[in-house]
């Protein structure tokens, strides 16, 4: 029997990563970015960027981009390609919209069925020239222009990904750009913003609902860029080392936003004895230090209002539920159909072949608590998703590896080190 013991450094924050690299191109003059995330993903920002006229180096440990200002992309004489990234895709629709240039934006098939128009139906409202497969998917073609209109955007359906979409654009046009979200989402575009000086209003509202202002153009000065390690990342690790008894690891340089560690706090109420310690703030953001021990789990509700915080975190959530006595409920997960996979489907439909009791109702996940006997190996299938295939591989551990996927080179596309830091914290008993 193994267990999870020692220490890691995580490799760096996805979403941070993504959104260093585009605000470093907006910028004028020379960044230099450390602890960028090497995923498939980040690195098809890389390349977009580079498409884009943006002249982009590594030099070890560090990338260097040298930014061209918020009005700099050159029209590019490929079509730009995000491979499976949905948040490359979505944030540089928003950012090539304030530039005059023509675009044509393709993905993999599986990126081919997660919509983009949830971006370009609002960019359509302010002036940008958009053409989409089936009024929603890629490939798609925008235009874009100096002269979009300023104007208050009102997000229907909470999303990060909108949200920065909006603000990227909104740094190259005249006049004030607002963007009023209903729920919270993650924030690290406005963090960020914030630690490259650039001067905007955030105002809170009643009923959770959030205003941002914009009063562009802008132009913004560079600066050295440090991206903290992913929480989404380390929620694998942790619930491992929950889950697996007589495991212990302490997990270093974590980003403590609070909308990305919302599952700690879920994880705690299910009995996981967690402690986190702040130790300083890198570019606008907390980090710290996760220590887990394993635990003995209890089912818990987790609410809808919830899910905007912990989207990514629900496969592995699921793997600590299957492992918690009694019930675990986990509501309004619509979301989680739009993600690398429809992850209703691929979380309940491989639990269940696993034979643990799951059951989905809308978009809720329920799971009860069974005591699962692993005779013989089986495989999982993870639909090309790259979460799926970590939580899966989480769970094998106690079960003597004998929980199998059918493909681990998706897992590249956010954690190219996940073997190689998994492997460091893998210890006999």
């Amino acid at each position: 029997m193994l267990k999870l013991k020692g220490s890691l450094k995580i490799s760096g924050d996805k979403s941070i990563s993504h959104r260093a690299l585009i605000l470093a191109a907006l910028s004028v003059g020379k960044t230099k970015i450390s602890n960028l995330l090497e995923s498939d993903d980040v690195l098809r920002t890389v390349k977009i960027l580079r498409d884009l006229g943006i002249i982009i180096k590594k030099k070890d440990p560090y990338w260097i981009v040298y930014g061209n200002g918020t009005c700099g992309f050159f029209e590019p004489n490929t079509a730009l390609d995000c491979g499976n990234s949905g948040t490359t895709a979505r944030l540089m629709i928003g950012a090539v919209s304030s530039n005059p240039i023509n675009c044509t934006f393709i993905g993999d098939s599986s990126l081919q069925k997660r919509s983009m128009s949830r971006v370009t139906d609002y960019l359509k409202t302010i002036g940008a020239e958009v053409s989409l497969t089936k009024n929603d998917y890629l490939p798609l073609m925008i235009t874009g222009s100096e002269n979009l209109l300023p104007k208050e955007h009102k997000i229907k359906t909470p999303s990060a990904q909108i949200k920065s979409a909006l603000l990227l654009s909104g740094l190259n046009i005249h006049g004030i750009t607002t963007v009023v979200e209903t729920k919270p989402t993650r924030d690290h575009t406005e963090r960020l913003l914030k630690y490259l000086d650039v001067k905007f209003k955030l105002n809170k509202l009643k009923g959770g609902r959030t205003k941002i202002e914009l009063n562009g153009p802008y132009e913004i000065n560079a600066k050295d860029i440090k991206v903290a390690s992913d929480p989404s990342s380390a929620a694998f690790f942790i619930v491992g080392a929950l889950i697996t008894p007589n495991s212990e690891i302490e997990l270093k340089n974590i980003m403590l936003n609070p909308s990305r560690i919302a599952f700690i706090d879920v994880l705690k109420k299910m009995g996981a004895k967690i402690t986190v310690k702040k130790t300083k703030k890198i570019c606008g953001e907390d980090i710290g230090t996760v220590k887990v021990k394993y635990s003995r789990l209890k089912g818990v509700k987790i609410n809808s209002y919830l899910s905007p915080l912990i989207i990514d975190e629900y496969p592995i959530l699921a793997i600590a539920a299957t492992q918690a006595k009694g019930k675990t409920i986990m509501k309004g997960l619509a979301e989680l159909r739009h993600k690398e996979s429809d992850r209703i489907k691929s979380i309940v439909s491989n639990l269940k072949k696993l034979n643990f009791d799951v059951i989905s109702e809308e978009d809720n996940i329920i799971i009860q608590n069974k005591d699962v006997k692993m005779m013989n190996k089986k495989t999982i299938k993870t639909y090309n998703d790259h979460r799926i295939a970590m939580s899966f591989l989480i769970l094998s551990i106690i079960y003597d590896n004998k929980i199998l996927v059918d493909n681990e080179d998706c897992i590249s596309i956010s954690y190219p080190k996940f073997h190689t830091h998994l492997n460091k914290l893998l210890k006999k008993n």
